[in-house]
C-alpha cells in the first residue's frame, strides 16, 4: 500500500512537472517575441547588478577592515569612503596601465600582426585545408565586408543602450549593495516563511561565503596570473610587449582551464615571428608549458588554499557550468557559472547533511525503544 502511494505521489509530481512544460511551450508559441524581449530586459538589470555584486565581493575586505580593525561603525560614511577609494583606483589604473597597455595593443596590431599573419600564411601554405579555412576566416573579417553587410541599426542602438544602461547602473548598484547588505539580507529571510527561515539563514550563509571565496580568489589568482606572466614574458625578450600578454593571460583567467589558453594564443602566434626570443624557436613550446604548469599550480595548489574546498569542482562540471550558464546569460553566465554551481553544490549538501541527521535521530530512537523494551521484558 505504501509502495503504491509512492508510486502516485512521483506521478503526480512528473504530471505537475510535464504540464509546466507544456504550458512554457505554448506560451513560447504564442508569445515568443514578448519572452524574447523580456529576457533581454532582464539581462540588461543582471548585467550591471552582477558586475557591482562581483566589486562588492572584492570590497568586502576592506569594509570588514574598516569596521572591525579600525573601529568605523558608520556604514554609510565606510561606504562613502569605499567608494571614492575605488573610483580614485579605477581612474588611476585607467589613466596609467590601461592606457599603457591599450598603447600596446594599437601597436601590436599595426606593427606585428602583419608579421605573424605571414608566418601562419606560409606555415599552412602546404595544408589545403587549413589554408582554405584561413582564408575565408579572414575574408569574412575584412573591414570591407563587414561594411558591406546588412547593418542592423535598431541591433547596434540596442548594444549602445545596453552598455549606456550598464556605466551609470553599476555605481548606483554598488553604492547600494555595500551601504545595505544587512538590510537586504533580512529582506531576504523575511520574504521566507517562518518555519524555513533556519534553513534559509544557513543556506544564505554558505551561499556568501562560497561566492566570498570564488570572487576574492578568483581577483587574487588572476592579479598574480597577470604579474608571473609578465615578468616571464620580459625575460623572454619580449620587452614592452610583455605587460600586454601578461595582462591578457590575467584578464582571461577568468574563465578557467580555458581562458588561459585563449590568452596565450597572441603571445604564441608572435613568438613565431620574433627570433631574438630567448629559446630562439621552441619559444612557443616554452611558453604553452609555462600556462599548463601555471594552471596546474593554481587549479591543485591555490585554489583550494585561497577559495575553498566549495570551489573545487570536476572540469568537467565547470566546463559542462560554463556552457549551460553562457547559454543562458551570455558573458554573465560565464563569469558567476562556477559560483551558481558551488551554491548549488553546498546546498545539496547541506539538505544531504540534514536528511543524515534526521535518520541517525530515528535510528537512535529506535535503538532507545529496543533497549525500553528489552528492560521491561527483564
Amino acid at each position: 500500500m505504501q509502495k503504491n502511494a509512492k508510486l502516485i505521489r512521483w506521478l503526480m509530481y512528473l504530471g505537475i512537472i510535464a504540464l509546466v512544460l507544456v504550458i512554457f511551450y505554448l506560451s513560447n508559441l504564442l508569445f515568443g517575441n514578448f519572452f524574447t524581449r523580456f529576457g533581454k530586459a532582464a539581462n540588461s538589470i543582471i548585467l550591471p547588478f552582477s558586475i557591482a555584486l562581483f566589486l562588492s565581493y572584492l570590497l568586502a575586505p576592506v569594509f570588514k577592515l574598516l569596521e572591525r580593525k579600525l573601529k568605523f561603525k558608520f556604514r554609510f560614511l565606510n561606504t562613502v569612503i569605499i567608494f571614492l577609494g575605488t573610483s580614485l583606483v579605477l581612474f588611476l589604473f585607467g589613466r596609467y596601465a590601461f592606457s599603457l597597455i591599450y598603447e600596446q595593443g594599437v601597436a601590436f596590431f599595426q606593427n606585428d600582426w602583419p608579421n605573424v599573419k605571414d608566418t601562419i600564411e606560409v606555415t599552412i601554405e602546404d595544408y589545403a585545408f587549413l589554408y582554405n579555412l584561413y582564408d575565408r576566416t579572414i575574408n569574412l573579417l575584412t573591414l570591407d565586408n563587414l561594411l558591406d553587410s546588412d547593418l542592423d541599426l535598431f541591433g547596434v542602438f540596442e548594444s549602445v543602450t545596453t552598455v549606456v544602461i550598464t556605466i551609470v547602473l553599476v555605481p548606483v548598484f554598488l553604492f547600494f549593495i555595500l551601504n545595505d547588505t544587512n538590510k537586504i539580507y533580512d529582506a531576504t529571510i523575511m520574504i521566507v516563511p517562518k518555519k524555513f527561515q533556519k534553513h534559509a539563514v544557513e543556506l544564505l550563509s554558505r551561499a556568501n561565503r562560497v561566492v566570498e571565496q570564488y570572487f576574492n580568489g578568483r581577483f587574487a589568482t588572476m592579479f598574480v596570473m597577470a604579474i608571473m606572466f609578465t615578468i616571464m614574458f620580459f625575460i623572454l625578450g619580449f620587452r614592452e610587449r610583455s605587460l600586454l600578454f601578461g595582462f591578457m593571460l590575467g584578464f582571461f583567467d577568468i574563465v578557467p582551464y580555458v581562458g588561459p589558453f585563449i590568452g596565450m594564443l597572441l603571445p604564441v602566434l608572435y613568438s613565431l615571428t620574433d627570433e631574438t626570443l630567448m629559446f630562439g624557436a621552441y619559444a612557443p613550446l616554452v611558453i604553452t608549458i609555462a600556462v599548463v604548469v601555471g594552471q596546474m599550480i593554481q587549479n591543485n595548489v591555490a585554489q583550494p588554499l585561497i577559495m575553498g574546498k566549495e570551489t573545487k569542482l570536476h572540469p568537467m562540471l565547470v566546463l559542462s557550468a560554463f556552457v549551460f550558464f553562457g547559454y543562458l546569460f551570455g558573458v554573465v553566465g560565464i563569469i558567476l557559472a562556477i559560483p551558481i554551481t558551488g551554491m548549488i553544490r553546498t546546498s545539496v549538501k547541506y539538505f544531504t547533511e540534514l536528511n543524515e541527521e534526521k535518520l541517525q535521530k530515528q535510528k537512535e530512537e529506535v535503538k532507545k525503544i529496543r533497549e525500553d523494551v528489552q528492560s521491561e521484558s527483564d
